[in-house]
């Protein structure tokens, strides 16, 4: 299915799928009835890297892994940015078969049709309030 969004509707409404993943509350105990997960890794451990180095690897990972949320978006799937199961990443790497010494998971998506695409753009601050030009 597509939803034949506009890229503005893509942008405006993807906060709010989070909210509207096809299971309950709270999300970490619900992972097993996930249909999908999308787990974006890096090769290499950047563990103790100078902070330039994590900064140059991770920007590139997060911005495909956008790219995914975004054109699962537009297919009428949710998915939802996650980081908590970093705290286990190396039981994680076990269960799934990755190679912990050699790569490092960046997040954990759910991926799962959405109870409906109704969706209203997300609240946000007003743009003045966190943008500065210029100057702090």
């Amino acid at each position: 299915m597509t939803l034949s969004l506009s890229a503005d509707e893509v942008l405006a409404t993807t906060r709010a799928v989070r909210h509207r993943l096809d299971f309950d509350r709270p999300v970490d105990e619900n992972f097993p009835r996930t249909p999908a997960i999308f787990i974006p890794c890096i090769e290499g451990r950047l563990d103790g890297a100078p902070a330039g180095l994590p900064v140059l690897r991770w920007g590139s990972v997060i911005q495909g892994a956008w790219s995914f949320c975004l054109a699962a978006r537009n297919r009428g799937l949710g998915t939802c940015w996650t980081t908590v199961h970093l705290a286990r990443e190396q039981e994680v790497a076990e269960i799934l078969g990755i190679p912990y010494a050699d790569v490092q998971q960046v997040a954990l998506l759910p991926v799962a049709h959405t109870m409906g695409t109704d969706f209203k753009p997300g609240r946000r601050k007003p743009f003045d309030q966190f943008v500065h030009v210029n100057g702090w």
